[in-house]
């Protein structure tokens, strides 16, 4: 099955803003497809109980709406709850107006039945750690399930519904970045020596007292962060994020300088001479599980090396991105130091050439021709909800 000129319905539980992540790219890229994306809001808690369609570009369509009862019961009474969504999701195909050809569920906490959208195909494609028996549910009436690790997709193992590893996807201007780069590669090293990390400053799951400690052991680096470091206009953040109080630490480092956020094409310029990116995770059950990471594949594409814990996705390709032997933080400062020391040979043109060369074959574009290949070698689910 080709995805073109299909109506696709992406569920997403990040809402559509100018922070982007997997599920936004998705959307990008299909509607380049020449299909019609439908992407649905996370429901809102505040103002009238109405849903709007709002076109954002063209041929994809933001779809906001509020339950129609109280949402909160979710947590506490999920059967009443599943039976109440699925009133609420007519509702939202009354509104949409049109057939669906596929609905892709990139939430695992919404909707337990994909059925209730009578989509002909149906993809559930969580990207963050499953932890609770409700989360799989969404499986038993997909067609096809996705995911961005080995160890997520082992959730799924007692599922009958076929379930494939897809990769982390890199985005148009990354891969722009990435093919000049490829045909330009120099190892040149800044002075100071530079140090990067993008992405969301709020996230509770990073962890700030190895990045700390890196920081105050090397005064004579530089280190650069783009992201949100506020709540506000902030697309992928939720109410636990106002415990984090990283950047108020950050800002007080004279070695470090804080950027804000940045469209794509802002940011790929103003990384252009980073010599080392950071990513550092705790160790989450809900939010990080440190099996993948959006982050560390548009990393890769800049060539540059990548200091990390470890990462289990990358685990076997060590010479893409550096990370300890053996699962402890503890050993991370004194890593980056020999990193850093060593430029030289962590980032010689052949391991350049390398990360780029696997962060291209990870597009979102032949993402999306993988599961087209994936989608021909299984069966529609049936009507029957799977054991």
């Amino acid at each position: 099955m080709q995805f073109n000129h299909k109506t696709i319905l992406i569920i997403s539980p990040n809402s559509w803003g100018k922070l982007h992540v997997s599920k936004h790219h998705y959307a990008l890229e299909l509607i380049k497809k020449g299909n019609i994306v439908y992407f649905l809001n996370p429901p809102k808690t505040t103002n009238a109980n109405k849903i709007e369609i709002i076109a954002e570009a063209e041929n994809l369509f933001l779809v906001n709406y509020k339950t129609f009862f109280p949402y909160k019961i979710r947590f506490h009474f999920r059967n009443i709850y599943n039976f109440l969504m699925k009133y609420q999701v007519l509702k939202i195909l009354r509104a949409i107006d049109k057939k669906l050809d596929i609905v892709w569920c990139f939430d695992f906490n919404l909707f337990s039945d994909l059925r209730i959208f009578k989509a002909p195909l149906k993809i559930y494609h969580p990207v963050d750690p499953v932890v609770f028996p409700f989360q799989i549910n969404p499986a038993k009436t997909a067609d096809i399930v996705l995911s961005i690790s080995e160890k997520i997709k082992s959730n799924f193992k007692h599922i009958h519904t076929p379930s494939y590893f897809i990769n982390h996807g890199v985005e148009e201007h990354f891969k722009n970045f990435a093919e000049n780069r490829l045909n330009n590669l120099t190892n040149t090293i800044s002075k100071p020596l530079k140090v990067g990390y993008f992405g969301n400053l709020l996230r509770p799951i990073i962890n700030e007292d190895i990045l700390l400690k890196i920081i105050e052991d090397n005064q004579e680096i530089e280190f650069h962060f783009w992201g949100p470091h506020s709540i506000e206009n902030n697309n992928l953040a939720g109410s636990q994020f106002d415990k984090s109080e990283l950047s108020n630490k950050l800002i007080q480092k004279l070695n470090v300088k804080l950027h804000g956020s940045k469209n794509k094409m802002d940011l790929i310029k103003e990384i252009e001479d980073i010599d080392v990116f950071l990513l550092l995770y705790i160790k989450n059950n809900t939010d990080s599980d440190r099996s993948n990471s959006h982050k560390l594949i548009e990393y890769l594409s800049t060539g540059k090396v990548t200091v990390s814990n470890q990462f289990s996705t990358y685990l076997n390709l060590k010479d893409l991105i550096v990370m300890p032997e053996i699962d402890d933080d503890n050993i991370i400062p004194e890593l980056f130091l020999r990193v850093a020391s060593n430029l030289e040979y962590f980032n010689n043109v052949e391991l350049q050439r390398k990360r780029i060369e696997f962060a291209l074959d990870n597009t979102y574009e032949k993402q999306i021709k993988r599961i087209e290949k994936l989608h021909d070698l299984v069966k529609p689910a049936s009507n029957k909800i799977k054991d």
